[in-house]
């Protein structure tokens, strides 16, 4: 666990009822997501980029990982831009909760949204060590050697990893309790019609 974990930063939540001021459920929602958007702004453009991507959050290092390759507006936007800011947001959704009025409809869900400066990482080490965490989260049943090849120095070179050390962020949870009348999981409906 981090012992300095990023700012919960809650004051631009409309509804307060439903922000999570829990850094350690932000971690542990972080980790059991798989994808995120990542936003950068292109200036020459003046318009957001927006980037689905994997992800690893790193409790130790308070930053969030993701990565790509090395040739591509996203990477130009970071390589270009000296202390680039960027966010990022994850979100999981659960049943869909009716109402009387179709605008009362609603869903429960949960998110967080990270912000704060984004960089690609150089040292070579420092990517091996990032990139085999990806494994890790995503191929855990794998095993270097048996099931796959350890990544090679050229394989870590054309690969772009982006570094976002969270300075702040924010989460968001609604849900209704398991019971709750009318509650429905829009697939379940899907497959009955």
């Amino acid at each position: 666990m981090q012992e300095n974990r990023p700012e919960v930063d809650s004051s631009s939540i409309r509804y307060q009822g439903k922000a999570v001021d829990d850094s350690e459920w932000i971690v542990e929602f972080l980790a059991e997501r798989e994808t995120g958007v990542l936003g950068l702004i292109d200036q020459d453009q003046n318009e957001p980029h927006l980037l689905t991507q994997l992800f690893v959050y790193d409790d130790a290092a308070g930053a969030l990982f993701v990565h790509g390759a090395r040739a591509g507006r996203a990477h130009d936007l970071v390589e270009d831009s000296d202390g680039a800011r960027a966010c990022f947001t994850t979100s999981e959704m659960g049943r869909y909760i009716p109402a009387d009025e179709p605008v009362n409809f609603t869903v429960e869900y949960a998110s967080v949204v990270a912000y704060g400066e984004i960089e690609l990482l150089e040292e070579r080490a420092e990517k091996r060590r990032v990139l085999e965490t990806f494994m890790a989260k995503f191929a855990p049943h794998l095993s270097v050697g048996e099931d796959y090849e350890e990544m090679t120095t050229e394989s870590i070179d054309r690969t772009a990893v982006y570094r976002l050390e969270v300075e702040r962020w924010s989460a968001k949870q609604g849900e209704k309790p398991p019971a709750y009348p009318g509650a429905y999981e829009l697939d379940g409906v899907r497959d009955s019609r």
